[in-house]
């Protein structure tokens, strides 16, 4: 996974800004920054890093980052081409932990908002109603003037605090465990995978780029992803596939190929073991169809 670099979003004269994000791709550098972000994706896809958590994103997607969490929403490698013509557009908020300090959390009040903040740590995605509720405040933010936009701001915090339409993204034993030195080594890894995982992905290669031995780069990698780098490439294909078993153009065998994997049964059983359900039985969840295999 690349490395995050370290970025500052506020002045010190600013309690939060609101950002409209327009452009061929989003930011493609692994990130993290002192102030809590909300996120509204209005237009692309790709795939979602937060933390140790991948994932697909797409138009809709509503998450909140807090303090050092090293996130990244990578588009798909079609935003990055020449002439594609696509546009992608996020709404983002920044805000400073100063808005929400200890003593005030530690209120009976700030009870839900404190969970928001714990929860935040790790990342939420939130769905169903409550991001509907939250896009249109979001939208409104842009209108509001002086204090008023500190309490808009704090209606959309409450709303949030008070959601059970929610998924924590980050594992619960996640780190951030960057450093400043690390920045180039990771993206010259994280660039390898993404550029060849619907194909062949070589440890030897990926160590190679580091110019480490195999030992060596297991080593360094492991806890600054927390999980192995077999791990990591096999999220991305499973994220990938469960993109085109939503999409329905190929069958499952066909999904394997595509993703990298040689034999379906390998695909199956790598599938399950992140997902919890085989490719069959994601499919059906999700698009109430029968798939021929």
């Amino acid at each position: 996974m690349s490395a995050p670099s370290i970025e500052k979003t506020l002045t010190p004269k600013e309690t939060f800004i609101y950002k409209d994000l327009i452009g061929p791709n989003f930011n493609p550098n692994w990130h993290f920054h002192p102030e809590f972000q909300i996120s509204y994706i209005m237009e692309g896809e790709g795939t979602r890093f937060i933390g140790d958590h991948v994932q697909n994103f797409k138009k809709g997607d509503l998450v909140m980052t807090g303090p050092n969490l090293p996130h990244l929403w990578r588009n798909d490698d079609i935003y990055f081409e020449k002439d594609s013509g696509l546009t992608t557009r996020g709404l983002v908020i920044y805000f400073d932990h100063v808005l929400l300090s200890e003593p005030l959390l530690e209120m009976e009040e700030f009870y839900k908002i404190n969970k928001l903040v714990e929860h935040s740590l790790r990342g939420i995605e939130f769905l169903g109603e409550t991001r509907d509720i939250i896009i249109r405040l979001i939208l409104e933010l842009d209108k509001q003037k002086g204090f008023k936009r500190i309490l808009h701001l704090l209606k959309i915090l409450d709303t949030l605090s008070n959601s059970t339409e929610y998924n924590i993204l980050a594992s619960p034993n996640y780190m951030n465990a960057f450093r400043g030195g690390d920045a180039e080594k990771m993206r010259k890894v994280y660039d390898y995978v993404m550029a060849n995982f619907k194909t062949n992905i070589s440890l030897d290669e990926a160590a190679g780029l580091l110019n480490m031995t195999t030992t060596s780069f297991c080593r360094y990698f492991k806890p600054r992803a927390n999980k192995t780098f077999t791990r990591f490439v096999n999220e991305i294909r499973i994220g990938h596939a469960r993109k085109l078993l939503l999409e329905d153009n190929f069958n499952i065998s066909q999904i394997s190929y595509e993703c990298g994997y040689n034999a379906l049964s390998n695909f199956n059983r790598q599938f399950k073991s992140i997902t919890d359900m085989s490719p069959l039985e994601y499919r059906k969840l999700f698009l109430n169809i029968q798939a021929p295999m």
